[in-house]
């Protein structure tokens, strides 16, 4: 056991060692490597932002109905009625005018424009729970809601926070195929290097070979090689991904502000961070050994 354990150590300082006798390419290698793990991971803290901001959003489907400002509230009840009794209806709640202006001065960006107004600018209006979602039921309840007497405007305003889930599970599905794409360039990039790396010390390989050296004795470095160039290009993109998130999510959490709001992005977790970085290794790893079973048997017959 404890040889098996020395046998990987050394593995690891050999392989440690070959970076740092080449300097500039393994730093530029990493460099690359982790801009093809940044785009997907970037692209996927943005899709679980857009779904934490969409599930903060009511996306319950209701319909909004406001009457004309000079509806009395005898003329609002008998509306009321009308709208209870559509069998599209599943609940009626009645917001009065005066509640609606109360509510505004408590927001803190309009109380001061309305700290001058006199009189309630804003009508009567109604929120309508519904029992059907079908487009075609729909319009038929805006057409019969507009034919009332006093209802000057009915809106549907749940449409656009769909629209909003349906892009962000679109980004998923192009987060998934971006990442697989890369995930192939990082193979790429890995096996190319430890190609490069076979092919520059083929006489040292030969030379343990002719010695009895086992062959993964030889390949083990370079395994590890490809597989701390993995992990640490995945480290890499994790603090990038964490850097422009906090640039970002300054500006995005300033401009939200400015609107009243309180929305907050949130970068990879430590969960995903270290998810992305054991992948990053074991994709390194891959690459690696993908690399040394090509061209080890270009090496043994060219001894």
């Amino acid at each position: 056991m404890n040889a098996t354990l020395n046998a990987h150590m050394q593995a690891i300082a050999r392989a440690v060692g070959r970076m740092r006798a080449q300097p500039l390419a393994t730093c530029l290698s990493i460099a690359v490597i982790a801009i093809a793990i940044l785009l997907p991971l970037g692209l996927y803290v943005l899709f679980d932002n857009v779904v934490n901001a969409a599930s903060q959003l009511n996306t319950e489907p209701n319909v909004n109905v406001y009457l004309e400002l000079a509806t009395s509230d005898q003329e609002a009840k008998d509306i009321e009625k009308k709208l209870r009794a559509h069998s599209n209806s599943a609940q009626v709640t009645f917001v009065p005018r005066e509640a609606a202006l109360a509510d505004m001065r408590k927001r803190a960006n309009l109380s001061d424009l309305l700290a001058d107004i006199d009189t309630n600018p804003l009508p009567h209006a109604f929120s309508i729970k519904l029992r059907s979602f079908e487009m075609s039921i729909l319009e038929a309840m805006r057409k019969d809601t507009l034919s009332i007497p006093k209802v000057e405007t009915v809106t549907m305003d749940f449409e656009w926070a769909k629209q909003l889930t349906r892009f962000a599970r679109f980004i998923e599905h192009l987060v998934m195929l971006l990442g697989g794409l890369l995930g192939a360039a990082v193979l790429f990039v890995v096996g190319n290097t430890i190609r490069l790396q076979m092919l520059t010390q083929k006489d040292e390989i030969v030379v343990a070979r002719l010695i009895g050296a086992p062959r993964r004795f030889v390949l083990r470095p370079f395994l590890y090689f490809g597989a701390l160039q993995g992990a640490l290009a995945g480290l890499l993109a994790v603090a990038a991904t964490l850097g422009i998130g906090l640039w970002v999510g300054g500006e995005v959490n300033a401009f939200v502000a400015s609107y009243g709001g309180n929305f907050f992005t949130q970068g990879p977790s430590f969960q995903q961070s270290l998810s992305v970085i054991t992948v990053a290794g074991i994709m390194g790893w891959l690459g690696a050994l993908i690399s040394v079973s090509m061209y080890w048997r270009q090496i043994e017959t060219s001894r």
